[in-house]
């Protein structure tokens, strides 16, 4: 049937003016209730004194697929979360080794070409309490109790090379510091340490990469402010320090910016005075388990499905290996997870899920 409206005849699949028929199962159902089999799904939060959400772990155990919804990606800061800045009020200034500097405007950085990046982010603290535990100094965390500081995320944004170019860079361009709106002191700072605002400073060739944007959308939405609104830096493959929440400033440099956050907390080293330490970039090769859960110590005799997901920051992943003891029932769950990572785009993370059942 269709209806006669002005302008011509709408089928009733299309219309929307008006409710349908309730389902007799769904009578009692209200708000924004979808069916069977949705379930809810809350990520491990903290908030402040306002009760605002200001830092989120992401339950991995409890998702499906490689996109983790925009609620549920984990946010961390290192500093109190900035006072909004509306969209109609943002400027990103660009400055330095360049022969044009820009200050662009939300709407101007929109005009730029858009392109759309898939990647996994992660913390470069991510299950950094398993070292404690490895060692003997503490009790095994757990990834279902505590969530994960790791996600993905579809971003839209403006690729940071077209931006620069628009700038052009002089010849003796080397690194770009991007500056975002946090600002305050470490705690683990020295005494006098004066307050500052959270910079990284990308190596000039990683900036360049066509995966590297300045980001204003996630999942097919404006940001959201805990995850850096109007616009931040993502630097794909990558730990996440390096992309910038909430953006201000790009100051084009000649030799490395003394960014506090390189060689005095995300590096390599065996001690703070080490004078071989080596700054965090690229996520290594890793991989989970999420069913049986990470908690799961013993298994009943039984057929069991067994999934996972694997990632890399350098390249794509080629092959999982999955093992398990079964010598009888009951005995501990223990498994041999490798991934190997070969060719692939070497700015872009890939995941890839694995599948399959196994025999207990």
């Amino acid at each position: 049937m269709a209806i006669a409206k002005e302008g011509g005849l709408v089928p009733d699949f299309l219309r929307m003016d008006q409710p349908i028929s309730s389902d007799p199962a769904n009578a009692k159902k209200t708000g924004n209730w979808h069916g069977w089999p949705t379930k809810d799904i809350t990520p491990i939060t903290l908030t402040d004194d306002e009760g605002r959400t200001v830092r989120i772990r992401t339950p991995v155990m409890d998702l499906e697929g490689l996109i983790t919804p925009t609620h549920l990606h984990y946010t961390v800061q290192h500093f109190a979360v900035p006072p909004v800045v509306e969209s109609t009020d943002w400027t990103l200034k660009v400055i330095g080794e360049v022969e044009t500097p820009l200050t662009l405007s939300f709407e101007q950085l929109r005009r730029f070409p858009g392109r759309s990046v898939r990647t996994v982010m992660e913390c470069s603290g991510s299950d950094a309490t398993f070292f404690e535990y490895f060692k003997g100094e503490g009790p095994k965390p757990s990834r279902t109790q505590e969530g994960m500081i790791l996600s993905a995320s579809e971003w839209t944004g403006a690729p940071l090379a077209a931006v620069l170019h628009e700038a052009r860079l002089t010849a003796k361009a080397r690194y770009v510091r991007a500056e975002g709106n946090d600002f305050g002191v470490p705690p683990t700072a020295a005494a006098g340490t004066n307050p500052f605002y959270y910079d990284k400073g990308l190596p000039i060739e990683k900036a360049l990469h066509p995966d590297t944007i300045l980001g204003w959308a996630q999942n097919g939405q404006l940001l959201e402010h805990p995850h850096g609104a109007p616009v931040r830096l993502l630097v794909p493959g990558w730990s996440g320090n390096w992309s910038v929440k909430w953006l201000t400033k790009l100051e084009v440099t000649d030799q490395e910016p003394d960014c506090w956050y390189h060689y005095q907390f995300y590096y390599y080293g065996n001690s703070p005075d080490d004078p071989n330490k080596q700054l965090i970039t690229t996520i290594g090769v890793k991989s989970i388990i999420t069913q049986p859960e990470d908690d799961t110590e013993r298994l009943p005799q039984g057929v069991h499905m067994i999934r996972g997901c694997a990632w890399s920051g350098a390249s794509a992943i080629d092959q999982v290996e999955v093992s398990s003891t079964a010598e009888r029932p009951g005995t501990p769950l223990t498994s041999i997870r490798r991934a190997t990572g070969l060719c692939g785009c070497a700015g872009r993370t890939a995941g890839m899920p694995v599948g399959g059942a196994g025999t207990r």
